[in-house]
Parts: C-alpha cells; sequence; structure tokens
C-alpha cells in the first residue's frame, strides 16, 4: 500500500433559489446554469431570467462531507480508521 502524504477534506455549501413567484412555464425553458451566484433560466424565445442569491454563507467545519487520502503523487490511498492515525502520528 502506498504511503498517504495528503489528505483533503471537502466541505459543501448550498444555495437555494425559490422559483415560486416567477410563473415560469417549463415546457419554454431551453436551459438554466449558475455562475457567481446568480441562476440564469434561458427560455426558447430567448429571454433570460436571472436571480441574484448571493449571501454570506456559513459553514459547518464540523464534519467533511467527503475526506481522501492521496500519496505523494496524488493517487488515491484507501486508509483505514487504524492506518490514518499512524499517518497522523
Amino acid at each position: 500500500m502506498n504511503k498517504a502524504r495528503y489528505i483533503e477534506a471537502h466541505y459543501t455549501q448550498v444555495l437555494q433559489y425559490d422559483l415560486e413567484d416567477l410563473d415560469i412555464d417549463w415546457a419554454e425553458v431551453e436551459d438554466y446554469s449558475v455562475k457567481w451566484t446568480t441562476l440564469y433560466i434561458e427560455l426558447k424565445n430567448g429571454e433570460v431570467i436571472e436571480i441574484d442569491n448571493y449571501q454570506e454563507c456559513d459553514t459547518d467545519w464540523k464534519w467533511a462531507n467527503k475526506v481522501q487520502a492521496y500519496d505523494e503523487d496524488f493517487n488515491e490511498v484507501k486508509l483505514t480508521e487504524e492506518e490514518l492515525c499512524k499517518e497522523i502520528k
């Protein structure tokens, strides 16, 4: 087994867009995307609806959503909890 050199902890923050008041006919939606906290809804007629949802978000740092270990070449290394404790020491 390769020795772990790096451990990455991934945290996720979620933004939610409430579309209830927009009265969108979803049969007329061509595409949608999000960039820099703004939701873009592109309609088939070329119109684009923009909804900005910027807010300072608090991240819950208590538990990571995903933790991965990598060797010196950034190949993923599978570690048991016991092996992880040895690697950290």
